[in-house]
């Protein structure tokens, strides 16, 4: 589709504490608000910038210090709204591709026990996914849908981008 404008015709999705550090544990902040790295490498390359939601937050509130937050994550009710909320990422990737937008991939927050992607919290840290990455992946292989989804952290957004940079090269 031509849109007419000058739009980039590429977007990308980032975790929503990567724009919002508002949004993570106590204790868990690395920077003051926004991982400005990322969004920085992101504006040069001219990609356009989804913020995936919040699990943690949206199901478990802002101050979830004294929670086990994989388990409330990993509940009957919580997997139910994750798997609604990844059904509407795939719903937007959807939408996207349909007019010609080129969806680079999925940037999840690695360490994070919903977000995970490589890394992630259950007892402790280590390697595995986070609970939203597990069913964003599923909804993805559901829907048919083929899209790369990596962690990142917030200290490294140079390894980010060039995980994204690697996404930029031509499609064939």
């Amino acid at each position: 589709m031509d849109f007419g404008d000058c739009r980039s015709m590429k977007v990308v999705w980032v975790p929503h504490c990567a724009l919002n550090q508002n949004a993570r544990i106590a204790g868990a902040a690395e920077v003051p608000a926004t991982v400005i790295g990322l969004i920085d490498g992101l504006m040069e390359r001219e990609i356009g910038i989804v913020q995936l939601p919040c699990p943690e937050l949206m199901l478990l509130g802002l101050d979830r210090r004294h929670l086990h937050i994989r388990s409330g994550l990993d509940s009957l009710p919580a997997r139910r709204e994750l798997r609604q909320m990844a059904r509407n990422i795939a719903h937007l990737v959807e939408q996207y591709r349909s007019c010609g937008v080129r969806v680079l991939g999925v940037l999840g927050k690695n360490g994070s026990p919903a977000c995970g992607v490589e890394m992630t919290w259950k007892q402790e840290y280590g390697p595995g996914t986070g609970s939203f990455i597990e069913e964003i992946r599923d909804e993805f292989e559901l829907s048919g849908i083929d899209l790369p989804i990596a962690g990142m952290v917030d200290s490294e957004p140079e390894a980010a981008l060039a995980v994204v940079d690697g996404w930029l090269e031509p499609e064939g």
